[in-house]
């Protein structure tokens, strides 16, 4: 039977609190994320960064991915999709030639001032709230649930380009 014990649920009740809260979690995520693309036509990531973006000003992209928690090639998804919407803007730093920066564009701006705020910043102000070590047993266990994988994930509801051959079930590339 899938290899669950029959008496799992009966003798350890912590499974269903660690399901239960997995499941208010991605409700919690999915939910704002329906109402942002509902209202605005937007993931809940790319409100994410144009919130970044509103609170931090001029970012490069390594900075973005910083201040949103992920990696590079994630958030350069997503800011893709917001220059394509012609949300953000890239500009060379006039300080630096070799800076590229991403920005608030005016459509950017009036979109970001109707936006619902984004429920990454709940989650991550209540990580805040925990003590250092909790933190690091949180990211431990998690780690245990969903391990690491060799690639970063993408940001919370917002795909990659295009699938890999083998991701699409097209076998090894």
């Amino acid at each position: 039977m899938n290899g669950i014990p029959n008496n799992l649920f009966d003798s350890d009740p912590t499974v269903r609190r660690v399901l239960d809260a997995l499941r208010s979690i991605v409700r919690e995520l999915r939910l704002a994320s329906a109402a942002t693309g509902k209202h605005h036509g937007l993931s809940s990531a790319q409100v994410f960064v144009l919130h970044v973006l509103g609170k931090d000003g001029r970012l490069s992209l390594g900075e973005l991915a910083d201040a949103t928690f992920t990696d590079q090639s994630s958030v350069s998804v997503v800011v893709r999709k917001l220059e394509e919407k012609q949300l953000v803007v890239k500009a060379v730093a006039g300080h630096d030639r070799r800076r590229l920066e991403i920005s608030l564009s005016p459509e950017g701006r009036g979109l970001l001032q109707e936006a619902p705020p984004p429920v990454q910043d709940t989650l991550v102000r209540r990580m805040a709230a925990l003590q250092a070590n909790e933190l690091l047993q949180l990211a431990g266990l998690l780690e245990a649930l969903a391990p690491p994988s060799s690639e970063p994930p993408p940001m919370f509801f917002e795909e990659r380009g295009r699938p890999s051959r083998k991701e699409a079930g097209h076998g090894p590339v």
